[in-house]
Protein backbone atom coordinates (compact mmCIF):
# COMPACT_ATOMS: atom_id res chain seq x y z
CA UNK A 1 0.00 0.00 0.00
CA UNK A 2 1.14 3.36 -0.91
CA UNK A 3 0.40 7.22 0.04
CA UNK A 4 0.39 9.98 -2.72
CA UNK A 5 -0.54 13.60 -2.14
CA UNK A 6 -0.61 16.33 -4.83
CA UNK A 7 -2.09 19.75 -4.65
CA UNK A 8 -5.82 20.05 -6.15
CA UNK A 9 -5.06 24.24 -7.09
CA UNK A 10 -8.65 26.52 -6.65
CA UNK A 11 -11.11 23.84 -6.84
CA UNK A 12 -14.54 22.75 -5.74
CA UNK A 13 -15.03 19.64 -3.47
CA UNK A 14 -16.20 17.73 -6.32
CA UNK A 15 -13.04 18.91 -8.61
CA UNK A 16 -10.87 17.53 -5.82
CA UNK A 17 -12.54 14.30 -5.37
CA UNK A 18 -12.29 13.79 -9.11
CA UNK A 19 -8.50 14.74 -9.02
CA UNK A 20 -8.05 12.26 -5.76
CA UNK A 21 -9.45 9.37 -8.43
CA UNK A 22 -7.04 10.49 -10.71
CA UNK A 23 -4.06 9.95 -8.65
CA UNK A 24 -5.37 6.76 -7.43
CA UNK A 25 -6.52 5.37 -11.34
CA UNK A 26 -3.02 6.48 -12.89
CA UNK A 27 -1.00 5.14 -10.45
CA UNK A 28 -2.40 1.89 -9.83
CA UNK A 29 -2.16 1.26 -13.69
CA UNK A 30 1.28 1.49 -13.11
CA UNK A 31 1.42 -2.10 -11.42
CA UNK A 32 0.15 -5.81 -12.72
CA UNK A 33 -2.79 -5.47 -11.07
CA UNK A 34 -6.30 -7.63 -11.96
CA UNK A 35 -8.38 -5.20 -10.68
CA UNK A 36 -8.52 -1.63 -9.10
CA UNK A 37 -10.86 -0.75 -6.11
CA UNK A 38 -11.33 3.36 -5.39
CA UNK A 39 -13.54 3.99 -2.34
CA UNK A 40 -15.26 7.47 -2.86
CA UNK A 41 -17.59 9.67 -0.90
CA UNK A 42 -18.57 10.97 -4.38
CA UNK A 43 -20.22 9.36 -6.72
CA UNK A 44 -20.68 12.24 -8.69
CA UNK A 45 -17.04 12.40 -9.49
CA UNK A 46 -17.41 8.92 -10.30
CA UNK A 47 -18.83 9.92 -12.80
CA UNK A 48 -17.02 12.33 -14.05
CA UNK A 49 -14.23 10.53 -14.14
CA UNK A 50 -14.74 8.56 -17.02
CA UNK A 51 -16.86 10.93 -18.77
CA UNK A 52 -14.82 12.72 -21.44
CA UNK A 53 -17.55 15.28 -22.39
CA UNK A 54 -16.18 18.92 -21.94
CA UNK A 55 -16.98 19.86 -18.01
CA UNK A 56 -14.62 21.13 -14.99
CA UNK A 57 -11.99 18.74 -14.56
CA UNK A 58 -12.02 17.44 -17.82
CA UNK A 59 -8.05 16.98 -17.88
CA UNK A 60 -8.67 14.30 -14.96
CA UNK A 61 -11.36 12.25 -16.56
CA UNK A 62 -9.30 12.51 -19.92
CA UNK A 63 -6.24 11.34 -17.92
CA UNK A 64 -8.41 8.84 -16.22
CA UNK A 65 -9.63 7.33 -19.39
CA UNK A 66 -6.57 6.92 -20.90
CA UNK A 67 -4.77 5.43 -18.30
CA UNK A 68 -7.63 2.90 -18.26
CA UNK A 69 -7.54 2.37 -22.01
CA UNK A 70 -3.99 0.89 -21.37
CA UNK A 71 -4.82 -1.27 -18.30
CA UNK A 72 -7.13 -2.78 -20.38
CA UNK A 73 -5.96 -3.54 -23.44
CA UNK A 74 -6.16 -7.38 -24.43
CA UNK A 75 -6.81 -8.11 -21.16
CA UNK A 76 -10.27 -8.96 -19.84
CA UNK A 77 -9.34 -10.20 -16.97
CA UNK A 78 -8.62 -6.89 -15.69
CA UNK A 79 -11.71 -4.56 -13.58
CA UNK A 80 -12.16 -1.55 -11.67
CA UNK A 81 -14.42 -1.05 -9.29
CA UNK A 82 -15.81 2.02 -7.37
CA UNK A 83 -16.73 1.76 -3.89
CA UNK A 84 -19.41 4.57 -2.12
CA UNK A 85 -18.60 4.87 1.70
CA UNK A 86 -19.91 8.34 2.73
CA UNK A 87 -17.66 10.19 5.07
CA UNK A 88 -20.17 10.49 7.98
CA UNK A 89 -19.69 6.58 8.18
CA UNK A 90 -16.52 6.54 8.86
CA UNK A 91 -15.38 3.76 7.58
CA UNK A 92 -11.63 2.37 8.86
CA UNK A 93 -9.58 2.60 5.54
CA UNK A 94 -11.94 5.90 3.54
CA UNK A 95 -12.02 7.54 6.68
CA UNK A 96 -8.24 7.47 7.52
CA UNK A 97 -7.80 8.26 3.72
CA UNK A 98 -10.34 11.30 3.96
CA UNK A 99 -8.32 12.63 7.27
CA UNK A 100 -4.58 12.24 5.53
CA UNK A 101 -6.38 14.37 2.36
CA UNK A 102 -8.01 17.42 4.25
CA UNK A 103 -4.96 17.70 6.90
CA UNK A 104 -2.84 18.70 4.51
CA UNK A 105 -2.84 22.86 3.64
CA UNK A 106 -0.72 23.87 0.85
CA UNK A 107 -0.13 27.73 0.03
CA UNK A 108 -1.70 28.76 -3.29
CA UNK A 109 0.97 31.49 -4.07
CA UNK A 110 1.33 34.15 -6.41
CA UNK A 111 -0.80 33.03 -9.71
CA UNK A 112 -2.40 29.48 -8.66
CA UNK A 113 -4.35 27.75 -11.18
CA UNK A 114 -8.28 27.69 -10.55
CA UNK A 115 -10.54 25.16 -12.37
CA UNK A 116 -14.32 26.31 -14.13
CA UNK A 117 -16.16 25.08 -11.08
CA UNK A 118 -13.95 26.97 -8.85
CA UNK A 119 -14.47 30.15 -10.84
CA UNK A 120 -18.29 29.28 -11.20
CA UNK A 121 -18.96 28.89 -6.92
CA UNK A 122 -16.92 32.41 -6.46
CA UNK A 123 -18.77 34.36 -9.40
CA UNK A 124 -22.08 32.81 -7.95
CA UNK A 125 -21.56 33.69 -4.46
CA UNK A 126 -20.59 37.47 -5.79
CA UNK A 127 -23.67 37.57 -7.27
CA UNK A 128 -25.49 36.00 -4.15
CA UNK A 129 -23.90 38.79 -1.46
CA UNK A 130 -24.86 41.00 -4.16
CA UNK A 131 -28.36 40.32 -4.50
CA UNK A 132 -28.52 39.75 -0.64
CA UNK A 133 -27.61 43.34 0.54
CA UNK A 134 -29.82 44.29 -2.20
CA UNK A 135 -32.42 42.96 -1.16
CA UNK A 136 -32.42 44.16 2.50
CA UNK A 137 -33.82 47.30 1.11
CA UNK A 138 -37.41 46.92 1.27
CA UNK A 139 -37.81 49.26 -2.16
CA UNK A 140 -35.74 46.53 -3.68
CA UNK A 141 -38.69 43.95 -2.38
CA UNK A 142 -41.42 45.57 -3.73
CA UNK A 143 -44.70 46.87 -2.09
CA UNK A 144 -46.54 43.20 -2.63
CA UNK A 145 -43.56 40.86 -0.84
CA UNK A 146 -44.50 38.12 1.17
CA UNK A 147 -41.47 37.71 3.88
CA UNK A 148 -41.22 34.11 4.76
CA UNK A 149 -39.49 32.96 8.03
CA UNK A 150 -37.66 29.63 7.66
CA UNK A 151 -37.74 26.93 10.59
CA UNK A 152 -35.93 28.63 13.00
CA UNK A 153 -37.90 31.98 12.76
CA UNK A 154 -35.25 33.38 10.15
CA UNK A 155 -36.26 35.61 7.08
CA UNK A 156 -35.59 33.19 4.34
CA UNK A 157 -32.55 34.87 2.17
CA UNK A 158 -32.34 34.22 -1.68
CA UNK A 159 -30.13 31.47 -2.61
CA UNK A 160 -28.62 30.56 -5.87
CA UNK A 161 -29.20 26.83 -4.38
CA UNK A 162 -31.51 24.62 -6.30
CA UNK A 163 -34.79 25.68 -5.65
CA UNK A 164 -33.07 28.79 -4.05
CA UNK A 165 -34.17 30.01 -0.60
CA UNK A 166 -37.47 30.55 -1.31
CA UNK A 167 -38.81 27.81 -3.01
CA UNK A 168 -37.15 25.06 -1.01
CA UNK A 169 -38.97 26.60 1.61
CA UNK A 170 -42.41 26.29 -0.24
CA UNK A 171 -41.72 23.24 -1.34
CA UNK A 172 -45.12 21.72 -3.64
CA UNK A 173 -47.42 24.27 -2.74
CA UNK A 174 -48.64 26.30 -5.14
CA UNK A 175 -50.67 28.49 -3.29
CA UNK A 176 -47.85 29.86 -1.03
CA UNK A 177 -45.84 29.98 -4.49
CA UNK A 178 -48.21 32.00 -5.60
CA UNK A 179 -48.52 34.35 -2.70
CA UNK A 180 -45.04 34.89 -2.64
CA UNK A 181 -44.45 35.64 -6.13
Amino acid sequence: MSSSKAPAERATALDAELFAIRLGVVKATFFDVKYIVIITDSLTAVRRAVDASVHSGQAHSLAIVQALRGFFTNRPDRSIHFWDSPSKAQWSLHFLAHKDATSTKIAAGCHPATLLDALRSKSAAAYLNAWRTSFARPSSQGCHFLPLKGGIKNLLQPSYAKGGGWLLFIGESVTLCARAT
